[in-house]
């Protein structure tokens, strides 16, 4: 892996560095580039990288896995190191992002009581924010300042910043809280020293129940200037005076009864240096007074100023945005800078702003601009200021001094006379761009071409690029999402090119390209996004969207002055498909190129070329068009068109780049089945009459060419001519209706019939799929055509059928041309209305009427009894009320009531006066609108003085035989109010009120409001005031209503207060008294936290289920609160419950699998609180800094048990459960649960990674089958894990009688049994003594046998034993040499040796080359890394077989021979590798070199065997050859068996004859005594010599 590293890091660099990652993954600009063959291979494998971003802007990404929340960026600006400073961390990163290098700086131990050290108090873990990060070339210095310790800074080398160079812990010059700001640059001072100009806000904190500042606050200025000498005073000020005098370069506070370092704030935003002056940029309110508004302001002095004298503040205004938000200084384009009046380059200020929530806030908006100041005019505007002073107009900045200005002579802008002024006339400037819905936080700027780009960062992760025409004027160009939903940090910076932006939010930093150049493939992209650094390139062989300095061969254009290449027409404009042309292409701007032209044809997927000629003139390009076999081909998909449009381009042959491109249509005139569509388009066709088809050629495929008609711009010549003169089809009405069942005939206009030609005729109607076909006739003006009658009918239940309908003629049936077609409606009364109202108030066109028979059909189907229409005045019969709404209504009347029904009238008329409810007029005069004809009335009801009830009743015209009653009661009921629930609710409303009473659904409109009660004026003799003490009304809408219960949520109310409750039933009014509803101040949250006792920040995991605790007034007068978690664009609820007034406790929401994807690192989420209509809080976290984020961490997991069948034994007290828990919140004892079958085990304590809880002291019951009961671990109350099983060593005593009984028997058999052995044994024994006693009498005997026939031979051999020292002196000892020595070692079983031998070779001119390649075979096997990476490579293949491997190291340690060293170090290598092995996994170490399993083993005895040759040759082999001939002596002096090979004298105790043989010897003169060598062959050290 770190090989793979160290390449992928090098390939970044290579692709950012070097060349444009397009150019570098093409085989062509590889090669250009000089790469051979395996860079070629390199630049493609830069492509397989994701880290390098190939495909988009963003080159690389940089994360910390312990999600450490990054505070500032600097980057080197001589080798683009870039520095991150986050929350406890410092890294060194390459330009590639990186780590090179990175140090812990906290979390420590600190207090904000006492200074760094000893300490009385206690000092928690303290989070180390980075304040200030700062790049000192001059010195090699990397300036880091944190928040702890009082906020002290120390100096790090900027090799290595694990290595502090300077550090002073008693100069406090940064911020220590975390969100207080600070603001650090470098500088000049006094004296030209370099220094640290530092502006810092006052850090608050919570001090002994209050909020108030550190005892050590007096010590950090507002702003500072600090040296950076290399001495001990590093960090002090720059410049100090002696005591008593409290002046130097540093700025304070005034000292006095106000604490206005806690009543006024200071943010600084920005700080820069420029000529001789410092300046800092900040938020504040425009006076000491609460309540004014918050401005921004720019404060400027010099540098040389000793002390701070020339200190000026000067508002900063930014049209209606007063909130600065980021600033940087940079150049402007020479364009925009002449606009300007300024010099190409000259650097301006750049702000974004942003409006306030208020007028007195200084809390932003996402309303935004971006405004642009000259650093000219702001150096002019504070010296008219200065002047002004000078001449008694003005006063001084009144945070730190309470003066006014005095006439003065100086005009010494460093050394006034008048100190720390607040200039009056504020720096003003129009905005150049502005931004709805958009919170800027970032912005950066850069010249190129003339141009000025602006880059700016946003609050939801988005670069946007910004090109600015003019001091008012600019446009977003593009927008690239860097990290969504996290802030852009206000520091962006180039790299040193200024060719990628650094661009940092929260937890991510990014390399973004600051061009788009890549992603544009067409010139008219390229120049069409007006990206300042893109232009076209135009070159022979790669056309392209690129910077200039890339296009090193080639015209390169640019969108402001220089326009792409275009096609002005093409001729011919289309072309029939059958037919191939050459194609004339007038093209304007044509680049000037070497290579030939071609065209490319995009006819789908596929790219049909044909070659191109430049005509002269050079703008004219004439190609021809593919061969129609494959253009017809290729177009198959696409058959069912009359036309297909292609895409045709003009390209440099070998370029893959459209240089121009325009629209090419093929048609087919043959695909056209119409004479009006043949003659509608534009493409030359002709309509053949006598066959019907529409064709290009009308000489090859129409018959009578008299009789053709041609398009208005074919060129063929005829006096039919247009769509008009098409034989066609005018229909006569403009609808056929015909009712289903009945006959009808048809007729039909015409119009440039052909009556020579057009001999016969016949009408088609397609009626539900079915064609009839009736005959047809040409009447005699020829201008209609008559269809005989047909039977219009179809089977299926529904009302309307189209049936399509055509006049055709001829043999072939051709038809008729239709342009707007003629459709038959054929249709079923029956269908279209089943009852006798409706069918009455049917269109008047389909002739429906009611049959007797209970049908609604035309008077021709009506076939039994009378049947009548609407025409004739009759109405329905049976009336009919099938249910109304609602059922009843208060006394006071005026209930809107719906009467649902059937032949409830034709008319208004006829219902009108005639509907009763309960026997009460109702008034449905004001509801004629609401009427629907037959079947639903609308009416009011009358007012009744009491309580009654009855029919709803419509007499239908007044007739007493058409009358219709409903079958249910209508009510007149009087409603009661009784209770409500809850009584108090929060001011903001959106309170779910229930209120309880009796006939609550009464009426057709129930409001309800909340009144709140008028205040007392009894006592006043004021009108005004009693007419002012109306009550206030609030209203509650309803959103659910029955008998007994009304539920309504709550409006905001104007106040706090006790109201009563009203509710209107249409006109009845009620009134809830005593029983008050309060509005209360909306609840607060003032904290959260995952525990009461630690405090710690909230979180959760996908699973849900953690605690959450929050603190804060009013919290219970909300009745359902809920805890809201914002993930991706969703929202993920949970319930809270309120404990009481000031706590309530939430479970963290669940999140989906698919939603919460974790990496490595926690989310930090977005959260908020549902509280009824309390919106303030729903996005709390947001706007209350205090409340943190959200922590999503990963699900803890809980591992099974890993003893055998997951079956652990419980012996302790403790149960002990592994984990993998990464959430640093989930450590609440009941957020993990451990059930032990049915009963559950006492968790004790929660651990990252063990769980330990209290089991039962019974083993419980068994929730399954198995033996033992499971055990189960519930993760917040939702995830559940079973672990395993759970055996108690203490098993239980109480057993059944039947096992009593069964041990008990059992045992007293086992005893008898052990009686009876014992008997038999002891029996036994006294045989056995006897039999041993005559064994050891024999043994005795046996014994001195023995040792006698032992002496007698000891005698023998003493006797006879002679040495071969004088024998061997004779004739010497025969030695293999090393060559026959070693290869008997490495190959024992072979005769001729392979190696000896000269390589066979078929074809001798091979030689040489086989030759070459073994002797760089043998250069490589020298090379170490390459005999590893084969030998292991060889061990790794399954069918590299022992014999192979045995083999393999015996040539291998032929070729390594020459140079032992080289052989051992290799042997060493493997050897380590051997023994790593088998020390893991499930490798044996004793087995270890005891088999030649692998290469290594079979090297080390051959090791052995070259090393020892010469010990054996020169020191052990003559002694060891003594022995030999010493032992065989001894064999040969008894007898020993010819054919077993046993002998009286062996030393194998095997090979020994124990019986007593009569031998004898024999000597013979013809064997030599040389021969006995061949019986002892010691590692093949001698050789046998016959």
């Amino acid at each position: 892996m770190t090989i793979w590293r160290a390449w992928e890091e090098s390939f970044c660099w290579l692709q950012t560095s070097v060349l444009p990652t397009t150019e570098l993954c093409t085989m062509t600009h590889a090669k250009k580039f000089g790469f051979n063959s395996l860079g070629v291979a390199c630049a493609l494998l830069l492509c397989l990288f994701p880290s390098c971003h190939s495909d988009d802007q963003i080159v690389t990404e940089f994360r910390d896995d312990g999600a450490h929340l990054f505070n500032n960026i600097e980057v080197n600006p001589s080798n683009g190191i870039v520095y991150v400073g986050a929350v406890n961390k410092v890294y060194k990163l390459n330009p590639n992002l990186l780590t090179w290098n990175a140090v812990i700086t906290g979390p420590f131990p600190d207090s904000i009581k006492c200074l760094q050290g000893e300490c009385k108090y206690e000092k928690p873990l303290t989070d180390n924010f980075n304040k200030i990060l700062l790049v000192d070339e001059d010195r090699d210095w990397l300036i880091v300042c944190g928040s702890i310790f009082q906020g002290v800074c120390e100096v790090k080398d900027l090799n290595n910043v694990s290595r502090i160079v300077r550090k002073q812990d008693s100069q406090f010059v940064a911020a220590s809280n975390a969100t207080a700001s600070t603001v650090g640059f470098l500088s000049k001072g006094p004296y030209q020293q370099a220094v640290l100009v530092v502006g810092t806000t006052v850090a608050t904190h919570v001090i002994d129940g209050r909020i108030d500042v550190s005892q050590y606050w007096g010590k950090i200025p507002a702003v500072s200037s600090r040296t950076l000498n290399d001495t001990a005073s590093i960090f002090d000020f720059a410049v100090k005076s002696p005591p008593p005098s409290d002046k130097g370069t540093f700025v304070h506070f005034q000292r006095g009864g106000t604490r206005y370092e806690l009543t006024y704030p200071i943010e600084y935003i920005y700080g820069f240096t420029d000529n001789d002056f410092n300046y800092l940029l900040t938020i504040q309110r425009q006076s000491l007074e609460v309540g004014t508004p918050y401005i921004s302001k720019i404060v400027r002095f010099c540098q040389s100023d000793v002390e701070f004298n020339s200190f000026t503040e000067m508002q900063l205004n930014c049209g209606d945005y007063p909130l600065l938000q980021a600033a940087s200084v940079g150049p402007l384009g020479k364009e925009l800078a002449a606009k300007y009046s300024m010099s190409a380059n000259a650097k301006v200020l750049l702000g974004v702003f942003a409006k306030s929530s208020s007028s007195h806030s200084g809390i932003p908006v996402s309303d935004a601009a971006l405004c642009i100041f000259k650093i000219y005019d702001i150096d002019k505007t504070f010296n008219q200021s200065h002047q002004q002073c000078n001449e008694g107009y003005g006063s001084s900045i009144s945070w730190i001094s309470s003066l006014n200005c005095y006439k003065s002579v100086s005009d010494s802008l460093c050394k006034p006379d008048f100190a720390y002024l607040n200039g009056t006339v504020p720096i003003s400037s129009s905005p150049t761009a502005t931004f709805t819905d958009t919170f800027l936080t970032a912005v950066a700027v850069n010249s190129i071409h003339n141009d000025t780009v602006v880059f700016l960062g946003t609050r939801n992760g988005t670069i946007m690029k910004l090109n600015i025409n003019s001091p008012t004027s600019a446009y977003v160009y593009d927008e690239v999402v860097v990290d969504a939903g996290s802030p852009v940090n206000s520091d962006l910076n180039f790299d040193p090119e200024q060719q990628h932006l650094y661009v940092m939010t929260e937890y991510k930093l990014s390399k973004l390209r600051v061009q788009s150049c890549y992603g544009h493939v067409t010139c008219s992209e390229c120049l069409g996004a007006r990206d300042a650094y893109c232009g076209w390139c135009f070159t022979d062989n790669n056309s392209r969207c690129s910077m200039q300095g890339e296009c090193l061969a080639g015209d390169w254009v640019y969108y402001r002055n220089s326009y792409c290449a275009a096609i002005d027409r093409v001729e011919p404009q289309h072309l029939q498909v059958t037919q191939k042309k050459t194609l004339k292409i007038y093209v304007s701007n044509l680049p000037a190129v070497e290579r030939a032209f071609i065209c490319v044809f995009d006819v789908g997927l596929r790219h049909l070329e044909t070659v191109a000629v430049k005509q002269e003139g050079g703008s004219v390009i004439s190609c021809s068009t593919p061969d129609t076999d494959r253009l017809i081909a290729t177009l198959v998909p696409s058959l069912e068109e009359e036309f297909y449009t292609t895409k045709l381009a003009v390209r440099v042959s070998g370029n893959d780049v459209d240089i121009v491109s325009t629209n090419f249509t093929f048609f087919d005139c043959s695909r056209y089945r119409s004479c009006y569509g043949c003659m509608e388009n534009n493409f030359g066709c002709t309509w053949c009459t006598s066959t019907g088809r529409c064709t290009h050629n009308p000489d090859q495929y129409c018959e009578d060419r008299a009789d053709n008609v041609h398009s208005a711009s074919s060129v063929s010549v005829g006096q039919h001519r247009g769509s008009l003169d098409c034989p066609m089809i005018i229909q006569t009405s403009a609808e056929i209706l015909v009712a289903s069942g009945e006959y009808m005939q048809l007729l039909v206009g015409v119009r440039n019939l052909l009556p020579a030609l057009m001999t016969s005729y016949d009408c088609q109607f397609n009626i539900d799929g079915i064609i009839t076909e009736t005959d047809a006739y040409l009447n005699e003006s020829a201008e209609t055509i008559s269809c005989e009658s047909a039977l219009f009918q179809y089977s299926r239940k529904v009302d309307i059928v189209k049936a399509p309908f055509a006049v055709v003629w001829g043999i072939k049936k051709l038809p008729l041309d239709d342009k707007n077609p003629v459709d038959v409606t054929v249709y079923k009364c029956s269908e279209m209305a089943a009852l006798c109202g409706g069918c009455l108030l049917l269109d008047p066109k389909y002739h429906c009427g009611w049959c007797d028979d209970g049908t609604c059909n035309t008077q021709k189907q009506c076939l039994s009894g009378p049947w009548f229409d609407s025409i004739n005045g009759t109405i329905c019969a049976n009336p009919v009320i099938t249910n109304f709404s609602p059922t009843s209504s208060p006394l006071e009347g005026e209930t809107v009531i719906t009467i649902e029904g059937s032949n409830l009238g034709i008319s208004f008329d006829d219902i009108s006066p005639y509907v009763t409810v309960a026997e009460q007029p109702c008034n449905c005069s004001a509801y004629r609108d609401l009427y629907v004809p037959a079947s639903r009335i609308v009416c009011s009801t009358s007012r009744v003085r009491s309580i009654t009830s009855g029919d709803i009743v419509v007499l239908v015209r007044g007739d007493s035989r058409y009358v219709a009653t409903s079958t249910e009661i209508f009510s007149y009921v009087d409603p009661q109010l009784e209770g409500i629930y809850p009584t108090v609710g929060p001011q903001s409303g959106g309170t779910k009120l229930t209120i309880a009473g009796q006939y609550l659904d009464a009426g057709s409109s129930v409001k309800v409001f909340i009144i709140s009660q008028p205040k007392d004026t009894a006592g006043s003799d004021s009108r005004v005031e009693k007419r002012q003490a109306t009550a206030v009304e609030q209203s509650c809408s309803v959103v659910y209503q029955n008998s007994s219960h009304l539920i309504c949520l709550t409006s905001e109310a104007k106040g706090t207060g006790s109201a009563i409750v009203q509710v209107k039933f249409d006109k009845a009014v009620k009134n809830l008294l005593g029983i008050p509803f309060e509005y209360k101040q909306d609840p607060y949250i003032n904290s959260t936290a995952s525990s009461l006792e630690n405090g710690k920040g909230i979180g959760g995991i996908p699973s849900g289920g953690l605690k959450v605790y929050v603190q804060g007034y009013n919290l219970d007068i909300i009745l359902s609160p809920k805890l809201r978690v914002i993930l991706g664009n969703r929202d993920y609820k949970s319930d809270c419950v309120c404990l009481n007034s000031t706590l309530m406790v939430c479970d963290s929401p669940q999140f989906p699998a698919a939603a919460a994807v974790l990496g490595e690192r926690p989310q930090a989420l977005e959260y908020g609180f549902i509280m009824d209509n309390v919106f303030s809080l729903l996005n709390a976290s947001s706007q209350q800094e205090a409340l943190g984020k959200f922590t999503l961490y990963p699900d803890p997991v809980v591992h099974s048990f890993s003893e055998v069948g997951q079956i652990k034994k419980y012996k302790t007290d403790y149960l002990a459960i592994s984990i993998d828990n990464q959430c640093e919140v989930c450590n609440q004892e009941d957020f993990f649960k451990v059930w032990i079958g049915q009963e559950p085990c006492n968790v004790s304590s929660v651990a990252a990674t063990l769980i330990n809880c209290i089991p039962p002291a019974v083993q419980p019951g068994r929730d399954t089958k198995e033996q033992y009961p499971d055990v189960t671990v519930v993760v917040g109350g939702v995830r559940k894990y079973v672990i395993g099983y759970l055996q108690y060593d203490t098993e239980d005593l109480l057993l059944p009688i039947w096992a009593i009984i069964l041990i008990v028997t059992v045992g007293v058999l086992l005893i008898l049994v052990i009686i009876i052995v014992v008997v038999k044994y002891c029996m036994n024994m006294s045989e056995s003594e006897k039999e041993a006693k005559t064994m050891r009498q024999r043994f005795d005997w046996i014994e001195m046998q023995v040792a006698a026939e032992c002496k007698d031979a000891f005698a023998e051999l003493q006797t006879d034993v002679t040495f071969p020292s004088e024998d061997v002196s004779g004739f010497g000892i025969l030695f293999h040499d090393y060559k026959n020595y070693a290869l008997k070692v490495l190959f024992p079983n072979e005769l001729n040796y392979a190696v000896l031998g000269d390589i066979e070779v078929e074809d001798e001119t091979r030689r040489p080359v086989i030759n070459k390649a073994l002797s760089q075979f043998s250069q490589l096997i020298d090379n170490k890394t390459f005999l590893l990476l084969f030998v292991r490579t060889l061990e790794s293949d399954k069918y590299f077989t022992m014999k192979d491997r045995n083999v393999f190291a015996s040539y291998l340690m032929v070729a390594l021979q020459g140079n032992m060293e080289y052989c051992t170090d290799i042997l060493k290598t493997l050897l380590a590798d051997l023994i790593e092995k088998s020390m893991q996994g499930n490798g044996n170490p004793k087995v270890l070199l005891r088999r030649t399993e692998s290469v290594a083993e079979k090297m080390l005895p051959a090791w052995f065997t070259f090393l020892l040759y010469p010990l054996l040759k020169d020191h052990v082999g003559q002694p060891l050859y003594k022995l030999c001939v010493a032992i065989q002596q001894v064999i040969d002096l008894g007898p020993m068996d010819a054919i077993t090979g046993e002998a009286k004298y062996s030393l194998s105790e095997e090979k020994l004859i124990r019986v007593q043989i009569d031998y004898k010897s024999i000597v013979s003169t013809n064997c030599r005594q040389s021969e006995i060598i061949t019986l002892c062959v010691i590692s093949g050290l001698f050789k046998t010599s016959m």
